[in-house]
């Protein structure tokens, strides 16, 4: 039962994520500009067929996960700290590992011309991205 509870909290403290109390909407945070410029490319690269653009792309995106992958998300922060906020904290550094990990990979299939395995990429980014926001993002 304690377990359950457990993932309960966690869960609901991951779609907490990114509620900023008192920052307007305009005011984003460093996480969420890096977001925004990993989705930017992101989206580019979707539909990129020259290869030089999406290894740049994929580049771009890679350098946003870095400087995001330092950020605390604003629900981690104002979790108590304990090993909870701890085990936030380690899942959402994990999923931008592998997100970084996914992004050097299509710079590397960029950069082969192996736009099959690039489609195949974007499969794997877009379930990603779906999973992060499912467990970071407050549903609006």
């Amino acid at each position: 039962m304690k377990m359950k509870l457990k993932m309960i909290l966690c869960g609901f403290a991951a779609t907490m994520m990114f509620v900023q109390p008192g920052v307007a909407e305009d005011e984003d945070t460093p996480l969420a500009q890096q977001m925004d410029t990993m989705n930017s490319a992101y989206k580019a690269m979707r539909r990129e067929k020259d290869t030089v653009k999406g290894a740049e792309l994929a580049l771009e995106a890679q350098n946003a996960m870095f400087k995001a992958i330092i950020e605390i998300p604003e629900l981690v922060k104002a979790m108590p700290d304990g090993p909870d906020k701890a085990k936030a904290s380690a899942e959402f550094r994990k999923m931008m590992g592998s997100l970084i990990s996914t992004l050097a990979s299509m710079e590397l299939a960029f950069l082969d011309g192996d736009l099959a395995k690039v489609k195949e990429l974007v499969g794997t980014l877009r379930e990603s991205k779906k999973e992060g926001h499912d467990k970071f993002m407050e549903d609006d």
